[in-house]
This record gives structure tokens, sequence and C-alpha cells, in this order.
């Protein structure tokens, strides 16, 4: 990749998209709240309400997308001049949402293909594909506000290529000649299953992200067997606790504005037990692989297909062991219940369509519980907007998720509108117009307002800032540009890697607050929880510190930047 020898070569009050590199909007070398974002001098009345348009265009597209371009600045500046913000804002993300997805799967196989090499190609790396795929499509793809949102929901519904397989390059015969998915495209297949549904229904998030194989393998709901208490085994309740935990209700009872809820001690009031995860594992069973002519449980991975149900080793209330006169034979504890709600009593025999019947009405209850709205919602303005979100911006955009309008609870496109158009989303920073000489100067609101951009984000900021070029022949089938990829060593650098969170928890905690005191401030009681959080900083160690300053400075002082592809060519 080319870049400009100098990000000192751009006069700051010319283009906007120095200021969001060096930090005016965007945080994006030092990303912490500063008292003075910058200055943009004006020559008439005309060019301040042209600067003020480009200031809430910038402002707007860096947390919409994965770093905006002049061109999109310009772009949409003019619209918010035309038509106003809010129009032209909700226009964009209209938009955004109608384009095409980028799928990481298929440019993946595209990569491949044109290094002519095979998709199950053993000892070249082969699962380096899905990172360099996931790169190219955060740098250059149009569709940024479809793939921004995946990237946050990714950091909800977490899985990780650590540990797990995803990595081989194995693919395998499900039967009537046709070969599964090779195991290290199955994490791409899943964020392609996430990029569809950014503007779709959290139920269905939900189901889709409970079926794939590859959360089943990551938290062992995969081949999960229903009991058998002579031979002493119990369900997996790995996903059973952390479905609840992490991907839809968390662990205490909430208020719609963020608040946590406390009973008449004083106490938090805990939103399961011990007995509703047990409950809740008996209803995860019973998991395979899809195969088209094997029966068995046991049938080999397929990463690229929902899983299906094996009633025979799913939970059917009764018959805890398959051997007459042990114990637990005959044994019937009836239907399983859920946040107190006793599901649909079972049929005997068991079938698959009742078992998978089961399965969704459970998930149907997970998703009407109170909590997933001011749950969910908090985890993705933070992913968007803000670490802090006040309890009025809580309750505006959980208020949206529980019915769009329309009736329609979950409706995903209409909590992301939400967040991106409420107005605490752009009060982060403050366009002062100042006289003699008349300029704007845009400063910070504090400390509240704002949030550290994780690693990734700066770096994919930076790189659409500058549009830099590239002489790699090997091009994008869809757009004609050629393949811009990082791989190397910046996951050392960065403390961060797409597909390579450290555990199910993400790179960082949601309530992760840095060690030590913030003298001289006080939160506003508008936050709901009496106390900043910054999950980012969980990442910035001295370590990371150093190694993303140097990687930056490397860039912008340096003409050319080069990157060795998986072909072994310099990018």
């Amino acid at each position: 990749m080319r870049y400009l020898r100098s990000l000192l070569c751009v006069q700051a009050g010319q283009k906007l998209t120095s200021a969001i590199i060096s930090g005016t909007f965007s945080l994006l070398i030092i990303s912490t709240s500063v008292t003075h974002g910058g200055t943009f001098e004006a020559e008439s009345r005309g060019d301040v309400r042209k600067i003020r348009a480009d200031l809430r265009a910038a402002q707007f597209l860096s947390k919409a997308t994965f770093g905006p371009t002049q061109a999109m600045i310009d772009s949409l500046s003019t619209r918010i001049r035309q038509v106003g913000y809010r129009r032209a804002c909700g226009e964009w993300i209209d938009d955004q949402f109608a384009l095409p997805a980028s799928s990481h799967d298929q440019v993946a196989r595209d990569m491949v293909t044109q290094d002519g090499r095979s998709l199950t190609e053993a000892g070249v790396g082969i699962g380096n594909y899905r990172y360099q795929a996931w790169w190219h499509i955060a740098l250059t793809r149009e569709d940024q506000l479809r793939q921004k949102v995946a990237w946050a929901l990714s950091q909800i519904f977490v899985i990780s290529d650590s540990g797990t397989g995803f990595n081989n390059n194995t693919a395998r015969n499900i039967g009537n000649g046709e070969q599964s998915l090779p195991d290290w495209l199955g994490m791409s297949n899943y964020y392609d299953m996430l990029v569809n549904h950014a503007d779709g229904n959290y139920r269905d998030i939900l189901g889709d992200v409970t079926f794939h194989e590859c959360m089943g393998v990551y938290l062992s709901s995969y081949r999960n067997r229903k009991a058998d208490i002579s031979k002493g085994r119990w369900p997996d309740e790995n996903y059973a606790r952390e479905i609840m935990q992490l991907f839809s209700i968390g662990l205490y009872e909430l208020r719609q504005d963020g608040r946590l809820k406390v009973n008449e001690q004083g106490e938090l009031i805990p939103t399961y037990d011990n007995e509703g995860i047990t409950e809740l594992a008996r209803l995860f069973t019973g998991f395979k692989s899809q195969h088209n002519t094997s029966t068995s449980f046991y049938a080999g991975r397929n990463f690229g297909a929902p899983m299906q149900m094996h009633h025979q080793e799913h939970d059917n209330n009764r018959e805890y062991s398959d051997v007459p006169g042990a114990p637990g034979y005959g044994t019937n504890l009836g239907s399983k219940t859920i946040f107190g709600t006793t599901l649909t009593p079972l049929p005997e025999p068991l079938t698959n369509e009742a078992a998978l019947a089961e399965v969704n009405e459970g998930l149907d209850i997970i998703a009407a519980h109170e909590n997933v709205p001011p749950f969910i919602c908090r985890l993705l303005i933070q992913r968007l907007v803000k670490s802090n979100p006040s309890r009025g911006y809580t309750r505006r955009v959980t208020r949206k998720f529980r019915d769009n309008g329309q009736g329609v609870r979950g409706d995903m496109k209409a909590v992301i509108k939400a967040i991106l158009l409420d107005p605490e989303a752009v009060r982060g920073q403050r366009a002062l117009r100042k006289q003699d000489p008349l300029r704007i100067e845009v400063v910070s609101r504090g400390t509240e307002h704002s949030r550290l951009r994780e690693p990734i984000q700066r770096v994919t900021s930076l790189i659409r800032a500058m549009r830099p070029s590239s002489d790699y022949a090997k091009t994008d089938s869809l757009t004609g540009e050629p393949f811009m990829a990082l791989v190397g060593g910046l996951r050392d650098d960065l403390g961060q890697m797409p597909f390579r969170a450290p555990s199910v928890f993400n790179y960082y905690l949601p309530d992760y607050q840095p060690p030590g005191d913030l003298i001289g401030y006080r939160p506003s009681p508008r936050i709901p929880r009496e106390g900043l959080f910054a999950p980012e900083f969980q990442v910035l160690t001295a370590v990371t510190s150093n190694r993303t300053i140097n990687r930056f400075s490397y860039w912008t002082r340096a003409l050319n930047v080069r990157y060795t592809m998986r072909d072994g060519e310099v990018l």
C-alpha cells in the first residue's frame, strides 16, 4: 500500500480528513477526550454553514463506518445543507442498508482462487485468508454501515478461532457427492450471518446464532447429550449460561433506562440462578451436524450449515437412563420451565420436529424477556457511539427495540437508526463560531461524552482517511480494486484482531474500569450506574500503546508500506 509521506502535508483547515486523523472527531491517534479539537477558518457566513455541515457529517460517519473518506464527508455534508442533519443521515442509513451485503466467505474464496490455490490446501496458512478478507471489506467495500453493525454484533455474540479447530483446512463428505465447508471458512460463514442480520430482527439473530455449528462447537452445545443418571452424565451448561449472561439478558435485572434494579434490601436482583442454568441446559441438547445421508449423531463437522436435531439425544423430560432398572430409567421431570414459563409438553415418541419446536419456544421466551432491550441496546451504543450512554439515551433506544412503531420487537434497523440519530450521539463536540478572524472552533464536551476508539478502528480510520493506492495485481472481482489486507504482527501491536477474541467475554468487558480515580471529576447523574466505564482501555497497555504509535509513525512517514500477501507477493 502507498500512503502520503506525512500527515502534516495536509492543511487542517482545508480537509476534514486530516482532522479525523489527528483526533478531532474520531480520537484516532490520541484516542482520549481533548479540550480543543481543531480550528477551521471561514471567509463568509456561507463558509461557516458549510464547515458546520462538514463537521456533523464527519462526526456521524466516524460512528457509522470503519472511517469516513473525504468523498463520503463531502456527499453527506451537501445533503445536510439541503435537507437538514437528521433527514440526511436517515437517508444515508436507508441507502446503506439497501446495498448488497459483502460476503467474507466469497472474498476469501476469490483471494484463494486468484492465488491459484484450493480451499483445502495444506501447509500455507490457508486460514489467514479469513483475516485478509475481513480487512479488505472493512477498508474498501461500500456497505460500511452493515459491516460496522456486524462488527458490533460479533462482539456481543462472540466466537473465537482459538483452540477450537476453526483453522483447519479440512472439508468432509456430507453425502450425495457434496463436501462440507472447509473448517477455516466456518467463522467467515458465521460472520456473514451477522452481516445479513444487521438490519434484521434480534430474535432471528438469536436463533441463527444458537443453531450455527461454529457457536455449537465454541460453547459446546454441539453434540450436547441428554442426561443419563446411571452413567453420571448431564447436559453441558456452557451455552445455557452464556446465552443468558452475554447474548440476551445479563446478570442482573435492569430498568428500561439502563439502571440496575434492587430489592427492598438494596441488593441487585439476579436474572437467573444455577437451577435456571440447569433447566435451560436441558433445552440445548441433541444438536448435530447437518448431513445429507447419515443419521448418526456423530456425523462429521459441517460449519457451513445450521445444526440439525437428533431427537434421540434431546432431553425428552423423561427416561434419564437407557438401561431398564438403572437409576433414572423412566424418570419424568415434566416439561422444562424457563423464566417461570413452562414449555409445551413433548410428545411420546419424540420427533425431530417437536424437539426443534421446543428449542424455538424457549428462544422466544428468552428474546421476550424485559431485560433484553436495555441490555442489548446498551452494548450496541457502546460499540457504535459512546461508553456511557445516559438514562435518557438508553431509554429512547430501548423503546424503539420494544416497538419499532409498527408493533415489531427487536427490529435492528430501527434500533441502529435510533442509536445513530439520537441527539446524544452528536453531543461529544461543540462547534463554536468565533470572530476576528471568522472561524469555527471544535471543543470536546468531556469524558462521559466519548469513548476510546478500539485499536482495529484506529487502523481502519487512518487507512480509509488516507485512501492509499496499491499496485497489487490481484483485484476484487466486484469492485475492481486491488486487495487491501493487513495481517502480519498487527495482533501483537494492537492487542486485537478480528475472529480472535481471547474469550467469549470479547476483547474487553462492557463494565471495565481502568484502575485509579478520576481526580476532581464527578459523573453526571444522568449516567445510569453512578460511575464511568471504559471498555476499550482493557486492551490499552503500555506495550500496545507504544507499538500502535510506532506502527502509525511508520505508516505516515513512509511513502510506501509493504505487506506480504498469502501468495508471497509484496503488497
